[in-house]
């Protein structure tokens, strides 16, 4: 006969894998207006190259000790190769898989706050704050921020696996991480944190960490190509005056602001402490980089906060904890709503005016070159591009702004496809222009 502390321990699993099940299931749901979603600029300029380069490219990338000057990721970028070659523009797919490593997410972030011994309803309140949480849509419903999704999942695994004391495979997480985006140049600061407060203070297992983290953070500044440009870091107090303001104040959504979530510091407890350390420390490149402020970008951090909260709540009865989610999301619902609307009208238009050049190209093959008057707010010349040049299963052909020098010397030497977008109709219309036309 079965024990009865045993069916006990049996009962509470499975009532908690209910609950985790029902989290990922009503997440699907509430977002499930993502699959109506089209790609946007940077997508289509990663899908215009991903694809077509070689599998060596991206094993040479991943095992190279060197920064790459040219901002290639080849784990992120191996996405867009796999994804690109099987399912081309066929958008829904790539949500498929995005949803799937944000829900593995969240599992790893139960596993680790679990590791912390912070119990597990406390936790699960956590997770279903990250998992919904509006502050990472773009990073749940645009395939462009899977960097930061897999960054996250391999910079989680790491640190557990640090936890478990599995120092190689740990080791190669964060190599991963890395690969996946620079962010993660900051994890074996975390790790050195949390060997000083939950493990056997054996700093040496960290070094191999700290040497490779600190080879990368060198090269990346010195060898950096963007001296003056969105991309460039800029350690000055006006770098921080426009960053701290807005991931502070966007960051975690009511009833949690930034000046809120750090007051958990006056909990007396390593767990909320490392949380937060955590976050800021993973946040460093990002206050340096005020050309680049994207609510994504905290999507690692953000999940370094729900520790910290997970770790505040288990002080109270784990019903307090549901009540402060369940009073917290019909203001990120609002919120979610409100950038879904925004999101899908951006997509809507952006799919008008690919899904034009594509019939177009398909009846006019001969024309390989695009000049572009107007496209949808937010398209850029380089999703143009892309989208032209995937169109036709190349990577090189020229899409030029029709002001441009590079258009003017087009239409002098070649038939050029010329489209228009009509900004009150929101359509665009393309027409043969010829030379000397």
């Amino acid at each position: 006969m079965v024990p009865l502390e045993r069916l006990r321990v049996r009962s509470r699993s499975l009532w908690l894998i209910l609950a985790g099940l029902t989290i990922a299931i009503v997440f699907v749901v509430l977002n499930d207006q993502a699959y109506n979603g089209f790609f946007q600029s940077d997508e289509f300029d990663n899908l215009r190259w991903a694809p077509l380069l070689p599998s060596r490219d991206f094993i040479e990338g991943l095992l190279s000790p060197k920064f790459q000057v040219d901002n290639f990721r080849p784990v992120g970028h191996f996405y867009f190769a796999a994804m690109g070659r099987a399912f081309g523009l066929n958008f829904a797919p790539y949500m498929t898989a995005i949803f799937t490593v944000h829900l593995i997410n969240g599992l790893l972030l139960y596993l680790l706050s679990r590791k912390l011994g912070i119990p597990p309803w406390h936790t699960l309140a956590a997770v279903t704050f990250f998992v919904f949480s509006a502050t990472a849509f773009d990073a749940y419903w645009k395939p462009m921020y899977v960097f930061d999704l897999l960054c996250t999942t391999f910079s989680l695994a790491s640190i557990l696996l640090y936890a478990y004391r599995r120092w190689i495979l740990s080791f190669i997480a964060f190599w991963l991480a890395y690969k996946s985006k620079e962010l993660a140049v900051m994890l074996p600061a975390v790790l050195v944190v949390y060997e000083y407060w939950f493990g056997e203070r054996r700093f040496q297992f960290a070094l191999p960490f700290l040497l490779v983290s600190l080879s990368f953070g060198i090269q990346g500044i010195v060898w950096n190509p963007n001296k003056n440009n969105a991309y460039t870091f800029r350690f000055t107090l006006d770098a921080l005056r426009q960053t701290v303001p807005f991931y502070s104040g966007r960051f975690l959504i009511l009833p949690f602001t930034g000046l809120g979530l750090f007051a958990l510091a006056f909990v007396r407890d390593r767990r909320v402490w490392f949380g937060l350390i955590a976050m800021c420390l993973l946040m460093v490149p990002l206050l340096f980089l005020p050309g680049r402020l994207y609510e994504a970008y905290g999507y690692l951090p953000l999940a370094c906060a729900a520790i910290a909260l997970a770790a505040a709540a288990s002080h109270l009865n784990a019903a307090w904890a549901w009540i402060a989610v369940a009073l917290w999301m019909p203001f990120n619902v609002r919120e979610l709503r409100m950038e879904r609307r925004v999101k899908l009208a951006l997509d809507d238009r952006t799919f008008a005016y690919v899904d034009t050049m594509a019939k177009w190209a398909a009846q006019n093959p001969r024309i390989e070159a695009f000049v572009f008057d107007g496209a949808p707010h937010g398209f850029e010349d380089w999703g143009v591009a892309g989208a032209w040049n995937i169109i036709h299963h190349r990577q090189d052909l020229p899409v030029v702004w029709v002001d441009s020098d590079e258009a003017r010397a087009a239409r002098r030497r070649q038939a050029v496809a010329y489209g228009t977008w009509d900004w009150q109709r929101q359509t665009l219309s393309i027409e043969i222009r010829r030379p000397g036309q």
